[in-house]
């Protein structure tokens, strides 16, 4: 993937005729609230975002590219990068009309910042051609009154759309957003009447533009009924805008779901690698693009269907390894990397019968004691099934006394406080005020926008308030619109599982004890299997595990000799390559040789890339000899010819999120001692970028970090912070951190901002610093990092974040 800066970036920002804030605060846009949350940094024309020709009324070559660039951006859902492309036109055009429009599309699931925008646009209209003028006035109109009935809304917006296409026939982008509108418009109750209708409209496209980035649209138009419909389409969506990450996964709903695994985890590892690409480029974290964690849990769950247990493992652990933020990454998060890092390795591990990597975990960063009890359960439980596996009969009952301790403690903590006598009754909390307080589903993410599928699974808990304000807006980027983007494997059965085990996880917020009531069910199931108790008390107690899959349910009818019920529970598992490989082994140990013989001649196929280490696969070898096969008796799917052409994996990026190289700095202290970042190397650093003494949440955040600067000390870490101002006003930071003994870390000064730039602190839009917090590792990589026009403050949470981390060097 290529990038280049255009050679004219002019700072036209500046005179954009929004209205400015009033003496902003440090950090802040002087744009207001609206510039605040979006893209800070300046765009560049990146290769791979789909070829699109929207023409606008402008005098720069350059800012028609990034218009160009914005809308093919938006057609990839790309839409935090869209608008800082339309934005980076506007520095080079500001009074084009369409610029602003592009803006507003950008943020079509964020009402407020798009109705802004296009109130912008609209106050240039007069200079836009009549075709632009059209398109402005669409979108003025659907956010004229943002309380209107969004059905009636978007109604009125598709026959604008078709009125558009009417007076210009050959706009084929016209049609492409016309279908994406009336796709789109299901979400509001406009009734979608026929599927195939829409189709015809994208075909319109393809007829001029066979690799235009529609094809996005057919994919989602048929995912949720007719898949099969869209599969020319997934064979040519990642190939049409290879740079934009979500064009390569939206194939892989197509191809799991017309069962082709292997071309499912193609995509999903060209999205997972254009994704660490993209974030290493522009030094985000990972849990800041939409998608991302999704699309890698996905991955991995394929990657279990094709029985490559070690790939899934391995990236199973790099979601774990990846930085937690208390906005974007916690563990208790519903669909953050660490949700589903751990618990897609537990389920891989236990799937496969990996009991000593398993075991191995227990006390590593990789599985390490949990906090919430749920997941505390689900670790317990886990390494408790392990050592009944490895018949250590001692392990098990150590588990399940855990597991009971923690129910009795989760009890104690839930139990309701005796009345007192004669005391008033606690008020309760309003719900529609606690509602309103809990702004974590609107939280947008940076290097992409979010979806609706991210409204549907709000974070667990909002992210802590930054002290300068607490009614002040995201500093996230504005959230994107796209589709319900859920993970589809290709079997129902295997999905469905899948998915109930993480609404689960997720439902522990609300039934903390469901979880722990489950693994305390199996685990005595298991301590009852290996005092060789009756199969009916066995039976009973795993009907009290609701959640246990039905893959490990045979291997216990098996121990315990119920035959008949783990032949039926076999033929429920899925077709896959671990489902089949149980299926047949069950089906052997019940005498049902014929029917193994069978499913093993499926399996022969469906298993072809199934590690050859796995317990399961070793006992398929065994059989393949009773069988009469060799021992080459895996037969690889045949090439097809149907999957479009793809380029090189290695080419789109890594597999594996990495830490970025740090820029080094060389600056100089209040008694002009030139100090650079090598200095520190061999020993893990904060850097921390503040706005001088004059920003009152700068100083309070280097405070929180005096206070907690012994517990760095102590763990090895030290802390430097870089300021805007000159060494001659250094002291004064001093003094106001620590007004005793200084801040008792190195302070330094950046005053022409080479390095808050270089460290992209820096707003190239307006010409001003931002606020920056980094975690330096010994060999001085970027291990964590917050930008944003506030500061970070939460030292206490830094502190256990890098104590992590650094664990995995």
């Amino acid at each position: 993937m290529r990038f280049h800066v255009p050679a004219l970036l002019v700072s036209g920002m500046a005179s954009l005729s929004l209205l400015h804030a009033a003496d902003p605060l440090p950090g802040h846009s002087a744009h207001g609230e609206t510039f605040n949350e979006g893209p800070r940094q300046a765009a560049v024309l990146i290769e791979g975002c789909g070829k699109v020709s929207f023409p606008a009324t402008t005098k720069s070559t350059t800012a028609q590219q990034f218009i160009d660039q914005g809308v093919g951006q938006i057609h990839g859902f790309w839409y935090y990068e869209a608008e800082r492309s339309f934005r980076q036109a506007l520095t080079l055009d500001p009074d084009c009309a369409i610029a602003y429009w592009g803006c507003a599309m950008a943020n079509v699931n964020n009402e407020k910042r798009a109705a802004g925008f296009i109130a912008e646009a609209a106050k240039r209209k007069d200079k836009a051609s009549k075709r632009e003028q059209a398109w402005i006035t669409a979108l003025q109109t659907f956010y004229a009154d943002l309380k209107k009935d969004k059905k009636v809304r978007y109604t009125t917006f598709i026959k604008d759309l078709e009125d558009i296409i009417h007076d210009n026939p050959e706009d084929i982008e016209a049609k492409a957003f016309l279908a994406w509108a009336i796709w789109k418009a299901k979400d509001a109750g406009v009734t979608m009447v026929s599927r195939e209708s829409v189709d015809a409209i994208v075909q319109q496209v393809f007829a001029k533009a066979p690799m235009h980035p529609a094809h996005h649209y057919i994919i989602h138009l048929w995912d949720d009924t007719k898949p099969s419909r869209a599969l020319a389409s997934a064979a040519l969506c990642g190939q049409t805008s290879p740079g934009i990450a979500h064009m390569w996964h939206m194939p892989g709903h197509t191809f799991s779901k017309t069962s082709r695994n292997e071309d499912a985890a193609w995509q999903q590892e060209a999205a997972n690698r254009v994704d660490h690409a993209y974030m290493i480029r522009t030094r985000v974290l990972p849990d800041q693009i939409h998608n991302y964690a999704h699309n890698a849990e996905w991955l991995i769950r394929t990657y279990n269907q094709l029985g490559q247990a070690d790939k899934a493992v391995g990236l199973a652990k790099n979601m774990v390894e990846l930085p937690r933020h208390p906005e974007w990454n916690t563990f208790e998060k519903n669909r953050s990397s660490s949700f589903y890092g751990r618990n897609r390795l537990l389920d891989t591990l236990l799937e496969f019968e990996k009991w000593d990597e398993l075991t191995a975990l227990d006390g590593t960063a990789y599985l390490d004691v949990a906090q919430n009890p749920s997941f505390e359960a689900t670790r317990l439980r886990a390494l408790g099934i392990a050592a009944f596996f490895k018949g250590d009969k001692a392990g098990v009952q150590k588990r399940l006394a855990e597991v009971q301790k923690l129910k009795l403690k989760t009890e104690e903590k839930t139990k309701p406080a005796p009345k007192t006598p004669n005391a008033p009754e606690k008020k309760k909390e309003d719900p529609t005020t606690l509602a309103s307080l809990d702004t974590s589903k609107d939280k947008p993410k940076a290097g992409d926008t979010k979806a609706e599928e991210s409204k549907k699974d709000a974070p667990v808990s909002p992210a802590p308030a930054k002290p300068e304000d607490k009614a002040k807006p995201d500093k996230s980027p504005a959230p994107e619109t796209a589709k319900k983007d859920e993970a589809s494997p290709k079997d129902k059965t295997k999905d469905t599982a899948a998915k109930s085990e993480d609404d689960k996880r997720k439902d522990d917020k609300n039934k903390p004890n469901a979880t722990v009531t489950n693994a305390i069910a199996e685990l005595q199931a298991l301590v009852a299997m290996l005092d060789n108790k009756p199969a009916e008390e066995v039976t009973k107690l795993l009907d009290q595990a609701k959640d246990t899959p039905k893959e490990r349910l045979v291997r216990y009818q098996l121990k315990i000799g119920n035959k008949d019920k783990a032949v039926t529970l076999a033929n429920q598992l899925p077709n896959d390559a671990p489902g089949l490989a149980i299926r047949i082994d069950a089906l052997m140990q019940c005498g049902k040789t014929d029917d193994a013989k069978k499913q093993f001649a499926t399996a022969r196929k469906t298993a072809s890339l199934l590690d050859a280490s796995l317990p399961m696969s070793k006992r398929l070898d065994e059989l393949a000899v009773e069988f009469g096969a060799d021992k080459n008796w895996r037969q690889p799917t045949a090439p097809r010819k149907d999957s479009g052409v793809h380029p090189s994996l290695d080419s789109l990026g890594p597999l594996h999120w990495h830490p970025m190289t740090s820029p080094d700095f060389l600056l100089s202290d209040a008694a002009g001692k030139q100090v650079s970042l090598k200095d520190y190397a061999g020993k893990p650093v904060v850097v921390i970028f503040y706005l001088g003494s004059t920003c009152e949440h700068c100083m309070q955040q280097l405070k929180a970090f005096t206070t907690a600067a012994k517990d760095y000390a102590a763990e090895g870490i030290e802390i430097v912070a870089i300021g805007s101002e000159p060494p001659a006003e250094l002291s004064s930071t001093a003094a106001t951190c620590d007004v005793k003994s200084g801040a008792p870390f190195t302070l330094l000064s950046d005053a022409d901002l080479k390095s808050f730039k270089a460290w992209r602190c820096y707003d190239d839009f307006e010409k001003a610093p931002l606020h920056g917090t980094f975690l330096i590792d010994a060999k001085g990589q970027t291990r964590w990092l917050d930008v944003s026009y506030t500061p970070f403050q939460d030292a206490k949470f830094l502190l256990g974040e890098a104590k992590r981390l650094l664990k995995f060097e």
